[in-house]
C-alpha cells in the first residue's frame, strides 16, 4: 500500500512538471538489496524488489537499462559487488541519469556511507529516486530530511547488531561456540529432533534456503575425517619428544591438511597447540566455559602442552627445514673455516665450507649421525661436583617453596571473591522467589555474578598455569644438575641447542673426528671456582685435577 501511494505522488509530480513538453524517455538502473536476516523475517526478497522499481519506472517513462543485486549483502559497507558496478556504470555510461531504489536503506544503512554515495552518483549527473520516499528531492528540506532518515537507518543496523550479538551471547552461554569450529570439528545444522540438515544454497532458492535455515541451530560436531588425527597430533605432542615441524611432516603423510587442503604449516600449528577449545573450554569476549562439543584431551592436557610450548620457546634455536644440530659449533681444523650442514638425496653430512678454495674434501665430509654421536659422547666428560648440586637443590627448593606459597594465597583469596559472588547469586534467587526482586534485577544480579565467577575462574588458572610453568623448568635444572649426560642425551632438539651453547664454544674436526674442543666461558668460570667436575679428555689437563673445593662466589 505504501508503494502504491508513492508511485501514485511521484507520477502526479513528473506529469505536472512535464506538462506541455515533449515527452524524453531516460535511462534507469535500478538498485536492490536484502540481507539474509532482512529476507529470513520480512520476506522482502530481491525479486519485489525489482518488481516495484520497474512498475515504477514504466509510469514515469524511464527506460531500464540495467539491474544489480546485491543479495544476502549488509548496508553498513560499501564492499557490495553489486554497488560497486552500479556506481562504475554511472560513471562511465553518461546515458544513465536516473538510479532507482525503493529506500533509501536498500543503498545504505550508515551516513556516511549514504552521503558518500550520494555525491558519486551526483557527480556523475546520476539522481537518486527512492520510491518509498518521495519527499527526498534536492531542495534544502529535501536534503534535511534525506541525511535524517539515512542515520535513521544507520541507528537501526546498530540496533539489529546489538540483537545478534545478544544472539551469539545466549548461545555461548549454553555452551555452544558461536564461531567457526577449529580444525578436527566442524559447523553443521541441527533440526529440532538433533538430525543433520544439508542445506546448500546452490540446490534453494534463496527464500527457501532462509525458510529452512530458520527451523534449524547452528552446533559443532567431530570432523569424522580429522577428529581423530588432530587428536593423535596432540597426545604425540603431550610427549616432548616432537618438534612442531616434526609433527607437520608426520600428520601431512598421514593426510591431516588445513581447512584450505594444504600442508599444516608451523605458525597454523602452534595456534592450534594452543587453542583450549580441543580441551572442552570455549572463549567469546573475554569470557570462559565449558562447552558441550567433545574434547580431544583433558583441561590438565591443555595446560602441559602450554608448558612445552613454553619451555621451548624459551630456547633460542628453532628448528629449519634441514635440522642441523651443531650449526654453528662444527669448524674445520685444516683452515679454522666454518663447516655446514648439507644434505644429497637422503644423506646428511657436514663439510667444511672453504674446502675448494683452501684445501681438498678428502676426509671432511662427515655423516650428521655420527659427528653428534661424538659430540653427545663428550657430555660424559663433566659433571658438577655433589656439594654444587646439592647447593643447587636448596636454592631451587626455596625458590619453588617461595613462589609456590605465594600463589596459593592469590589462589585463596580469588576463591573466597569467587564464593561471595556465588553467595550474591544465591541471594538475588532467594528474593526473587520470595517477591523482593522483579525478573529484571534478578537478571542483572546473576548476569554481574556469573561474569565474575568467570573471571576468577579465569584468573586462578592462570596462576596455576604459572605453577606449573616453574615446576617444569625447575624440573629441567634438577635433570641437568644431576646427570648433563643423560639430560643432553634425552632432550629434544631445541634444548640440546641450548646444552650445546651453555657447555662448548665450538668442536674442531679432521679426518671426520673431533681433534679439538673449546668449552664456553661459563665452564671455564666453574672449572676456576672448583665447581664442575673435569675427567682428563675435557679439555687440555691443568698442572692439577680440579677437585669438590670452595664454593665462594656462588
Amino acid at each position: 500500500m505504501r508503494f502504491r501511494k508513492s508511485l501514485f505522488v511521484y507520477s502526479i509530480k513528473n506529469k505536472l512538471s512535464t506538462s506541455g513538453k515533449a515527452e524524453i524517455m531516460e535511462n534507469a538502473l535500478i538498485y536492490c538489496r536484502v540481507s539474509t536476516e532482512e529476507q529470513a523475517k520480512n520476506n522482502d526478497s530481491i525479486n519485489t524488489q525489482e518488481r516495484t522499481c520497474r512498475k515504477f519506472a514504466e509510469s514515469n517513462s524511464y527506460k531500464i537499462t540495467g539491474v544489480y543485486k546485491d543479495e544476502g549483502r549488509s548496508a553498513t559497507t560499501l564492499d557490495r559487488p553489486a554497488l560497486q558496478d552500479l556506481l562504475v556504470r554511472c560513471q562511465q555510461d553518461k546515458s544513465v541519469s536516473i538510479a532507482l531504489v525503493t529506500e533509501t536503506d536498500r543503498l545504505a544503512r550508515n551516513t556516511n556511507n549514504h552521503l558518500t554515495i550520494k555525491a558519486l552518483l551526483k557527480k556523475a549527473g546520476v539522481k537518486l529516486i527512492s520510491i518509498a520516499q518521495p519527499m527526498l528531492d534536492e531542495s534544502p528540506e529535501g536534503k534535511m530530511i534525506d541525511t535524517i532518515v539515512a542515520s535513521v537507518n544507520q541507528f537501526q543496523s546498530e540496533i539489529t547488531g546489538r540483537k545478534s550479538a545478544r544472539g551469539m551471547q545466549n548461545k555461548f552461554d549454553t555452551g555452544v561456540y558461536p564461531g567457526w569450529a577449529p580444525l578436527g570439528y566442524k559447523n553443521v545444522r541441527i533440526n529440532e529432533n538433533g538430525v543433520i540438515q544439508n542445506l546448500h544454497k546452490g540446490d534453494l532458492s534463496g527464500e527457501e534456503y532462509l525458510a529452512k535455515k530458520s527451523k534449524t541451530k547452528g552446533v559443532i560436531i567431530k570432523d569424522p575425517e580429522k577428529f581423530e588425527l588432530v587428536k593423535e597430533l596432540l597426545k604425540m605432542y603431550l610427549t616432548g619428544d616432537y618438534s612442531g615441524l616434526e609433527l607437520c611432516d608426520i600428520f601431512y603423510a598421514k593426510g591431516l591438511r588445513s581447512k584450505m587442503g594444504t600442508r599444516l604449516s608451523n605458525s597454523v600449528l602452534l595456534v592450534l597447540l594452543k587453542d583450549p577449545f580441543y580441551c572442552g573450554l570455549i572463549h567469546w569476549k573475554g569470557q570462559e566455559r565449558m562447552g558441550k562439543h567433545e574434547a580431544m584431551i583433558s583441561v590438565d592436557e591443555h595446560h602441559q602442552i602450554l608448558n612445552i610450548i613454553s619451555a621451548h620457546n624459551q630456547h633460542a634455536s628453532r628448528r629449519r627445514i634441514h635440522n642441523f644440530l651443531l650449526r654453528g659449533f662444527l669448524f674445520c681444523d685444516i683452515c679454522n673455516g666454518r663447516c655446514v650442514g648439507d644434505k644429497h638425496r637422503q644423506y646428511t653430512h657436514y663439510h667444511c665450507s672453504q674446502k675448494i678454495q683452501k684445501h681438498g674434501n678428502k676426509g671432511q665430509n662427515v655423516a650428521t649421525l655420527e659427528i653428534e654421536e661424538q659430540v653427545e659422547e663428550l657430555f660424559k666428560t663433566i659433571k658438577f661436583s655433589k656439594t654444587f648440586i646439592n647447593l643447587i637443590i636448596h636454592k631451587v627448593k626455596r625458590f619453588y617453596e617461595k613462589q609456590r606459597k605465594e600463589k596459593n594465597h592469590k589462589i585463596r583469596i580469588l576463591l573466597n571473591k569467587k564464593m561471595r559472588a556465588e553467595k550474591d547469586r544465591v541471594i538475588a534467587e532467594k528474593k526473587l522467589i520470595a517477591g523482593v526482586f522483579d525478573d529484571e534485577d534478578f537478571g542483572r544480579v546473576k548476569a554481574r555474578s556469573k561474569q565474575e565467577e568467570a573471571t576468577f575462574d579465569n584468573q586462578i588458572d592462570e596462576l596455576k598455569e604459572e605453577n606449573e610453568i616453574d615446576f617444569e623448568t625447575i624440573r629441567q635444572i634438577l635433570i641437568l644438575a644431576k646427570d648433563i649426560y643423560g639430560a643432553y642425551k634425552k632432550a629434544p632438539y631445541e634444548l640440546k641447542r641450548l646444552y650445546l651453547s651453555l657447555f662448548w664454544d665450538g668442536f674442531w674436526i679432521k679426518d671426520q673426528i673431533i681433534v679439538k674442543k673449546e668449552p664456553s666461558n661459563l665452564i671455564k668460570t666453574l672449572q676456576s671456582e672448583h665447581k664442575i667436575l673435569l675427567t682428563p679428555y675435557w679439555c687440555p689437563r691443568r698442572e692439577s685435577d680440579p677437585h669438590e673445593l670452595s664454593l665462594k662466589g656462588f
